[in-house]
């Protein structure tokens, strides 16, 4: 039976995790449906972007209406942070990008997330995921429900109640529903705690309502409760009540362990009413038990003193549980890139006044309180982010569940990514090289007037301490042996490789990887070097032809401790186990173009609108991949799967940057619009059409000898062109290293 339990929570949970990215990015009220059209039979409307190739005007034209399809057909865009960057390299150049479910521009959607984001009083920024009964501020899961994948076993790790008559919501829910346990949710478990000074008045309007008969009301926890300190990091109490909180008596936890006789002062936490994204009628009180020296070991009993000295109140509950530090290290360095490539898109001085000391903020955090500065790379010292497995496979066969510990940190969720973390760190190297430049230009232009002052930050020493990550990160986390990453190293010195092509081209992408590692691990992803024990090698690494295998290892024991069957699903089945993700084959096309050549980039992205073209001939993506001969099936939409292309995965929309970012080597900087193309023999002419740079619309064509540029409407302030001093013009003469461009009209440049 025990077993047959575990097989069914592993499929639950293959459910759920496709669940996850679906419905935070259906915050708001969207209601998608299965969109089952081909990608060719798509038509950008007037204005959208749009692409010519010279001699290539079938890709062209595919490559134009794979950018509308994947902009167009999302479900719905939202703050949910975790893809922001990705829909920064996607989506910040496209003119005349409405989203049509709330009739916005994306870059209007951008700005406003950027500057709303949450970020916390110590300075840490928000998931903004949706609502479960997890850390508010953190990813959905693990709940305290899955501190084991056995009922029996969760207690005594974890406990919750919830006061709900007749429904406990969402996937805690679904997990007492099946369990049958009455005594965790109601008015049973409103009766199973001990009142003083407070009268139960039952569970009325789906919370437990309260009455303080005498002052200073407390109840005490159930006889048989039993948790350990290691699995409750953080306590959560969703409550309201009547009146003001005396700001001098704040209500308190208090606490026995096992060989505690009685509650004590010494053994007090206060909390305070929290208001989050995520809380709506009652307050959301994140507890933080973990920062208490004696928080430890086991504890049999928990007392919540709810109004200190006060009485004649009306205090009601909706639920009290444990929680995991499900916190993200990839929020800070998120909101610092993406409001970077925001203001260097748009140009918004309003907006970069108003969000730059937020971005140092984030930064700041990274450098202090992630260890950036101390160690000169990123360790999560976070409780139970300590990167180690969360089970250990027993020789009898069953599994020893290290709960509490194996938390994820990233996009990569079932991945125990932590402590010393390769990830984070190349996020934060990227952060801080960003802020570096913007803290640059701030000084270099004083008529924007933005604020430096106590935080701001010297791009000099940013850029050193720059340097000295990406020294220590290439020593301390290059594998050797498999010249690749480590996604990161454990508190115990543990190492895990499964072949992480997604971390390794990222880590390309960032800047942060030296020359000689280049070269190693693109043999490796391009399968010219075979690494020994890989399960894919060679042409097998494209499997999926549309991109690289997410990892090339076969992963059995590197999880988090809620993933505790990744034996029952085959290789390549699951998204992060040789699976693969549509949209990071736009890091893939990036290290070939710069570090191959715009050849080898060019021959890659072909194949992929080959594969294109065959899924568009079978009706579309899940047409296609509803065929039984395809190996694998698709995430996304409240199915589970092994490839992310639809639905929720909204970075497919990166792809196309490979031509703009990529080929036509446009970017925006603080100082202005680079461009330097890297044009393929087969492909000696691009155009890019309607690219929207501060506000203007602009058509650019480029070949290798010649850049001309269709300024479309006239700018509200001068655009500067940065190019190398290769390039000249016979009309334009540069000023301060850049040509100014005030007007509109047709500006071409030659070698």
């Amino acid at each position: 039976m025990t077993f047959l339990y575990e097989v069914a929570a592993a499929i639950f949970w293959l459910l759920i995790m496709s669940l996850v990215f679906f419905i935070a990015d259906n915050a708001f009220g969207a209601q998608p449906q299965f969109e089952r059209r081909a990608v060719v039979e798509q038509t950008p409307p007037e204005g959208f972007p749009v692409f010519e190739f010279t001699d290539n005007e079938d890709a062209a034209d595919l490559m134009s209406k794979y950018l509308w399809h994947h902009f167009h057909y999302r479900p719905g865009n939202n703050i949910t942070l975790f893809n922001k960057e990705y829909l920064a390299i996607a989506d910040l150049w496209l003119n005349n990008a409405v989203d049509k479910h709330q009739q916005r521009t994306i870059q209007d959607l951008f700005r406003e997330y950027m500057l709303t984001a949450f970020m916390d009083d110590e300075g840490y920024v928000s998931t903004h995921q949706h609502i479960s009964h997890a850390h508010d501020l953190g990813w959905p899961f693990p709940l305290w429900t899955q501190s084991h994948n056995v009922p029996d076993k969760v207690m005594g790790r974890t406990i919750g109640w919830h006061f709900q008559s007749d429904y406990t919501r969402h996937w805690v829910g679904n997990y007492l529903r099946g369990w049958k346990r009455p005594d965790f949710s109601g008015e049973t478990a409103a009766q199973s705690f001990a009142l003083e000074n407070l009268e139960s008045l039952g569970v009325v309007d789906e919370c437990w309502r309260l009455q303080a008969t005498a002052s200073s009301p407390r109840l005490t926890t159930p006889d048989n409760m039993r948790i350990r300190a290691h699995d409750a990091p953080f306590m959560q109490l969703r409550w309201r009540r009547e009146g003001e909180i005396n700001p001098a008596a704040p209500p308190y936890i208090e606490w026995m362990r096992e060989s505690d006789t009685e509650f004590s002062a010494e053994r007090r936490m206060f909390f305070y009413p929290q208001e989050t994204a995520l809380s709506s009628g009652f307050w959301h009180s994140h507890i933080t038990m973990h920062r208490h020296p004696l928080w430890e070991g086991n504890i049999k009993a928990l007392r919540l003193n709810l109004a200190p000295g006060e009485k004649d109140i009306i205090i009601e509950i909706d639920s009290f549980f444990t929680v995991y530090d499900t916190r993200h290290t990839i929020n800070n360095p998120i909101l610092i890139l993406g409001s970077y490539h925001y203001f260097n898109w748009t140009r918004d001085l309003v907006f970069l006044r108003e969000n730059i000391n937020r971005m140092r903020t984030a930064l700041r955090y990274q450098q202090t309180e992630m260890g950036g500065l101390e160690h000169n790379h990123i360790r999560v010292s976070w409780p139970g982010h300590d990167g180690g497995p969360g089970w250990t496979l027993l020789d009898n066969g069953e599994k020893d569940i290290h709960s509490g510990t194996a938390m994820g940190n990233n996009y990569w969720d079932l991945l125990p990514f932590g402590w010393d973390d390769f990830y984070a760190t190349m996020q934060y190297y990227g952060a801080t090289l960003a802020l570096a430049a913007i803290e640059e230009a701030i000084r270099n232009h004083p008529e924007w007037d933005i604020p430096l002052g106590v935080l701001a930050m010297d791009p000099d020493m940013l850029r050193n301490h720059a340097a000295e990550v990406k020294r220590v990160s290439n020593a301390k986390f290059w594998n050797d042996a498999n010249g690749r990453f480590y996604p990161s190293i454990t508190k115990k010195g543990e190492k895990f490789d499964f072949g992480f092509t997604f971390l390794n081209l990222e880590a390309i992408w960032y800047d942060i990887v030296e020359d000689d590692h280049i070269q190693s691990i693109m043999s490796w992803i391009q399968g010219e070097r075979i690494v020994e024990g890989d399960t894919a090698t060679g042409a097998d690494i494209y499997r999926w032809r549309f991109g690289p295998r997410a990892t090339t290892k076969r992963n059995v024991e590197w999880y988090k401790f809620v993933w505790t069957h990744p034996e029952h699903i085959p290789w390549g089945g699951q998204v992060q186990d040789g699976g693969a993700v549509l949209g990071f084959t736009f890091y893939d096309l990036w290290a070939r173009l710069h570090h191959v050549s715009p050849d080898d980039a060019w021959t890659r992205l072909g194949e992929i609108l080959a594969w294109q073209r065959e899924v568009d001939g079978s009706g579309g993506y899940r047409a296609y991949y509803g065929e039984t001969d395809r190996g694998t099936t698709l995430q996304g939409g409240g199915t589970a799967g092994g490839l992310g292309i639809d639905f929720e995965f909204y970075e497919s929309s990166m792809l196309p940057a490979i031509v703009t970012l990529g080929f036509l080597g446009i970017r925006a900087t603080p100082e202005g619009l680079a461009i330097s193309p890297m044009l393929p023999a087969a492909c000696p002419e691009m155009t890019a059409r309607n690219i929207l740079y501060a506000g203007v619309p602009l058509d650019i064509t480029a070949c290798n000898q010649s850049i001309e540029i269709t300024v479309k409407d006239a700018p509200l302030l001068e655009l500067n062109l940065l190019l190398d001093n290769l390039w000249s013009s016979e009309k334009q003469e540069r000023r301060d290293g850049a040509y100014v461009i005030g007007e509109p009209g047709v500006y071409r440049f030659t070698i």
